[in-house]
């Protein structure tokens, strides 16, 4: 019995692709997010804090000339408070925004400052949402809308049994009530066709792997789990879930045999 459990665990790591490594590494690359970036008459503008702790940068305020100084080893940028004016390793340049004080907190022009370092920036319209690249630094500035909640311990336990429920549909009219706050509109639909999953195997959420996010923004996950179905055979069952309408919700439900 030892034997296939570790064996089964092998499979789980090479096969479907959860575990807890993979967790990691997406973790590592995710970028770190900012959440109160601004965007003021088109342009995209992110707190100071942003510049000195995330980019590296010195930062320095002077009160009187109600100017910012923002440099490194190489370069040295100098931003006057409500002007579009700037000095840029001794030369004058003209902004597109100028550095601004909003609500309290002191922003500056993105694109200048990622020109002036040679950072790489990358827009995202659906989620408002600027990506900078510079050296080690790898940031997620959200504008407009704020970033997408990942899925709680207890949403994946309140799913998996959603899961479990849609195994069979008895009553079209209350499974289209009950259903819609948790699966998308195609995956109802075709559960409602053919009145339930292929399945009807019922899932423990405890024995699963770690979710996973396929993109930077988090709006697609993953999870996979996996139970006993026949001697020598286990059967997996994998959610993909998407969060649209400001919520998550199950997109699609694949099983897979698992043979010993």
């Amino acid at each position: 019995m030892k034997k296939i459990i570790s064996l089964l665990i092998i499979f789980l790591c090479s096969v479907i692709g959860v575990t807890s490594t993979s967790a990691a590494a997406d973790a590592k690359e995710s970028p770190i997010i900012i959440d109160n970036g601004k965007i003021l008459n088109g342009r995209t503008i992110i707190p100071i804090r942003v510049v000195s702790t995330h980019f590296g940068f010195q930062v320095d305020w002077n009160q009187e000339s109600k100017t910012v100084n923002i440099g490194d080893k190489e370069s040295d940028i100098a931003l006057k408070l409500n002007s579009k004016q700037a000095v840029v390793n001794g030369k004058e340049v003209i902004l597109d925004a100028p550095a601004q004080i909003v609500d309290g907190v002191t922003y500056v022009p993105l694109k200048f400052v990622g020109d002036a370092f040679g950072a790489t920036i990358s827009w995202d319209q659906t989620f408002k949402a600027a990506h900078v690249k510079l050296a080690e630094a790898d940031l997620l500035i959200y504008t407009q809308i704020k970033p997408i909640p990942k899925l709680t311990a207890d949403q994946l336990n309140i799913f998996s049994q959603i899961a479990n429920k849609a195994a069979v549909i008895t009553d079209i009219h209350q499974a289209k009530v009950y259903f819609k706050p948790y699966l998308t509109a195609p995956l109802l639909g075709n559960i409602i066709w053919y009145k339930g999953l292929p399945f009807k195997t019922q899932f423990d959420s405890k024995n699963q792997g770690d979710i996973t996010y396929s993109n930077m923004y988090h709006s697609e996950a993953t999870i996979s789990q996996i139970t006993h179905f026949t001697t020598l055979v286990w059967l997996s069952r994998t959610m993909q879930f998407k969060y649209e309408d400001h919520s998550w919700k199950i997109d699609k439900i694949d099983f897979k045999y698992v043979y010993f």
